[in-house]
């Protein structure tokens, strides 16, 4: 197995360029062979040791897994993260939320206070540890119910060197999360909300790898987990903070109402890279 051999493997799958992305991915991070190198040829002159290993990942990506997942990390806001099938993989757009949040800090920073912020559904940390490291003067607290999901987010903290409070708990069960959490200026989240009914339409990687836990909500309870950042947000937003959420972009405007019904003021929508409704901005 080399190069070649691999980007003809996945090429049916993925097509001709993500294939060679992901086969300089893996020839890069797990053989230490650059671009250049490939072009050289240099993947001819691997070990036997290597080859095989090199068959053990392609027969995997073949197979559907992410490259994430089969390589253990992934990069988010510049940093290298650990990722399992315990997390999601972080996605572009949520890099596109961190940097709302962080003109978000920066406003706060400017007046003289240090801003909290609290993270919730932290998952692999991704946005607490990139908040922290871009904010170092800010407290985070990340808050996640999984255990296994909580291992991987402080593993990734001190990986990137920075300091994150974690705090297990369930973000629906309202009353425990208040009474956890501190007061924040700034609250920002990722929850599920994917509707079961969409599963139909996702990539089969998504479905066969991801956990389904930090994926989906019921259809007839879609909106369950900002309705429960809603109420924690009651309970322990600053006067002056304000709340960030990624949101499912079919329920853009069923969100904002939420928020609105719960007795928040101005709601602001962006969209993402891809034109999509993908985020809230939510004022006190």
């Amino acid at each position: 197995m080399d190069y070649r051999m691999l980007v003809n493997a996945l090429m049916p799958r993925v097509g001709a360029g993500e294939a060679r992305a992901i086969a300089r991915m893996v020839l890069d991070e797990c053989f230490g062979l650059s671009q250049t190198d490939l072009l050289l040829g240099r993947d001819s002159q691997l070990s036997s040791a290597d080859h095989d290993r090199l068959a053990q990942i392609a027969s995997r990506l073949v197979a559907g897994e992410p490259v994430q997942y089969v390589l253990g990390s992934c990069t988010f806001c510049g940093h290298r993260l650990r990722v399992t099938t315990d997390v999601l993989i972080p996605r572009p757009e949520t890099e596109e939320l961190v940097a709302w949040v962080l003109a978000g800090c920066e406003a706060i920073a400017s007046t003289g206070h240090a801003p909290t912020v609290v993270d919730l559904c932290t998952g692999s940390g991704a946005i607490a540890v990139a908040v922290a490291a871009a904010m170092p003067s800010a407290r985070v607290v990340a808050a996640e119910i999984s255990a296994p999901a909580l291992s991987i987010a402080r593993e990734n903290a001190a990986s990137v060197g920075v300091r994150v409070d974690f705090v297990q708990l369930d973000v629906l069960d309202t009353a425990a999360a208040i009474a956890s959490l501190p007061q924040a200026d700034i609250i920002v989240s990722n929850p599920p909300y994917v509707r079961a009914s969409e599963a139909t339409t996702m990539d089969a990687a998504v479905l066969e790898h991801e956990p389904h836990l930090a994926l989906f909500v019921p259809d007839d309870d879609a909106l369950r987990f900002y309705r429960a950042i809603a109420q924690i947000a009651s309970g322990r937003l600053a006067a002056d903070g304000a709340v960030f959420v990624e949101i499912n972009s079919y329920l853009a405007a069923d969100t904002a109402r939420l928020f609105r019904e719960q007795g928040f003021g101005r709601v602001e929508l962006r969209q993402d890279q891809f034109g999509r409704d993908r985020m809230l901005r939510i004022y006190r």
